[in-house]
C-alpha cells in the first residue's frame, strides 16, 4: 500500500545499520551509537542452549531429547515472561474492541541441518491490506470468546491448510505443540497483533527418518497467500552476533526512524527465493509469486529474492533474541504501553470504523502526531520508551 511504501522511503532522525556492505554502511550516526554505549551489541556472541536436566517441565524435557538440535533454544522461549502495560499481567489486547485483536502464528520446527526455522508466506497481490508483503499466517478475531492462540491457528488454517485441530494432525503423524506468546505489536491498521509461537512435533515414527517428516495438508488460499517458504531463526538476530555468519540471508539492514513523532524500528532481511535448504514439504507447494517482475534488490544482489522487513522483521527479531540470547527484561517487546495510552488516554482504537487520527495516520499524513491525541507528559513518556534499540 502506499503509506507503507512512503514510511519506508521516509528515513528522518535515523540510525542505520547493515549486514551487507561493510563497515562504510555505518552512517554518520555511528558518534551516537558509540557516545550511548550501543557498540556492543554489534560484537556480542550467542550464549549457548540451556542446560536441560530431569526438573525440566513436560513437555519440553521430551522434545529437546527425542528432537535434538536447535530445540534446546525452545525452553528459553518457554521460560520467557512477557511484560504488558504498566504493571498488568493480561495483554492489552484484551481491552481492546474484538475488531481490533489480530494474532500471528510463529510455526517454528527443525530444518534438514537441526536449525530452528520458521514458516512464512506471502500475501496475495488481490489483498487490500499489506499485498505481496511476507509475513506469518495470522488475522483478526471473529468473536470475543477467541483466544490469541485460537485465532492464530483458526487463520493458519484458512490461510496455508494447517488444521486448528490436533486430532487431525496426530493422524498426519504432528502436532504443532504451544510454546508462548510475545507481547502485542500495533500494526499500521491500527490493530493489537498477538504473535503466538508454535512448534512442530513429529511423532515418533517419523523422527528416526527425515523424508518422512511431511505436513501433507498444505494448501494455499490463493485469495489470501501466493507462496509459502521458510527461514533460519537465528538469521533475524541483528545486529548480526560475533563470529555468527548468515546461514541464508543476503542482506540485513535496520533504521531507526520514526512514525507519529514516536521512535520506530524499521528492519529487514533479504532472502533468495531459491533454496536448497527449504525442506520438501514447503518447497513442493507452488509458488504462485514466482513470476513477478524483479525488483530493485533483484537486480542488485543478482538473483530473485524475498524481503522480511515491518512488523514480521521486528517480531522475529524480538523472538531471535529471546531464544537465542535470552533476552526479555532488557528488551522494550511490541507496543503495549503506546496502545494502552492510545485506548485509555487518547480515544482511540475503540470502534471498529477509524477514527480521523487513525485514519491520517495510516495514510501518512503529514505533520500528524501521537502526541496530537496524548497529553504531553504522555507523549514525552514513550519516546522515552521506544527511544531504545
Amino acid at each position: 500500500m502506499l503509506y507503507y511504501a512512503n514510511f519506508k522511503s521516509k528515513l528522518q532522525h535515523s540510525i542505520q545499520y547493515s549486514s551487507h556492505a561493510g563497515p562504510s554502511s555505518l552512517t554518520g550516526n555511528l558518534t551516537r551509537l558509540l557516545n550511548n554505549h550501543l557498540l556492543s551489541r554489534f560484537t556480542y556472541n550467542i550464549p549457548p542452549p540451556p542446560i536441560h536436566g530431569e526438573s525440566q517441565h513436560h513437555p519440553w524435557k521430551h522434545i529437546v531429547d527425542t528432537h535434538g538440535m536447535e530445540s534446546q533454544y525452545l525452553p528459553n522461549i518457554t521460560n520467557y515472561t512477557p511484560r504488558f502495560f504498566g504493571e498488568s499481567n493480561v495483554s492489552i489486547w484484551h481491552r481492546l474492541p474484538v475488531v481490533r485483536r489480530s494474532a500471528v502464528l510463529v510455526l517454528l520446527f527443525l530444518g534438514k541441518s537441526g536449525e530452528l526455522r520458521v514458516v512464512l508466506t506471502k500475501r496475495s497481490r488481490d489483498l487490500r491490506s499489506f499485498s505481496g508483503h511476507v509475513s506469518l499466517p495470522g488475522g483478526r478475531a471473529d468473536t470475543g470468546l477467541e483466544s490469541e492462540w485460537m485465532v492464530a491457528r483458526r487463520e493458519t488454517e484458512e490461510e496455508i491448510g494447517i488444521s486448528r485441530y490436533d486430532r487431525v494432525n496426530a493422524e498426519n503423524g504432528f502436532s504443532i505443540e504451544y510454546v508462548n506468546m510475545l507481547p502485542s505489536y500495533l500494526s499500521r491498521t491500527f490493530l493489537a497483533v498477538r504473535p503466538c509461537v508454535g512448534f512442530v512435533k513429529w511423532a515418533p515414527e517419523k523422527l528416526a527418518n527425515p523424508e518422512d517428516q511431511h505436513i501433507s495438508s498444505i494448501l494455499l488460499n490463493p485469495g489470501e497467500s501466493s507462496s509459502i517458504f521458510s527461514v533460519p531463526l537465528k538469521d533475524f538476530l541483528q545486529p548480526k552476533p560475533r563470529r555468527y555468519e548468515l546461514q541464508e540471508c543476503l542482506k540485513q539492514s535496520y533504521v531507526k526512524t520514526k512514525w507519529g513523532g514516536l521512535p520506530w524500528n524499521l528492519r529487514s532481511y533479504i532472502f533468495p527465493l531459491h533454496n536448497d535448504n527449504e525442506v520438501r514439504w514447503l518447497s513442493e507447494v507452488q509458488d504462485l509469486s514466482s513470476e513477478e517482475e524483479e525488483s530493485q534488490t533483484d537486480m542488485e544482489l543478482g538473483e530473485k529474492t524475498r524481503d522480511v522487513w515491518g512488523l514480521t522483521a521486528n517480531i522475529l527479531r524480538d523472538l531471535a533474541e529471546v531464544a537465542y540470547c535470552q533476552r526479555g527484561d532488557d528488551l522494550v517487546i511490541g507496543e503495549e504501553e503506546l496502545m494502552h495510552s492510545l485506548h485509555e488516554h487518547g480515544g482511540q482504537m475503540s470502534t471498529k470504523r477509524r477514527s480521523d487520527f487513525e485514519t491520517k495516520m495510516i495514510a501518512g499524513a503529514k505533520g500528524v502526531k501521537f502526541g496530537d491525541v496524548l497529553e504531553k507528559k504522555e507523549f514525552e513518556r514513550l519516546k522515552k520508551i521506544y527511544s531504545h534499540i
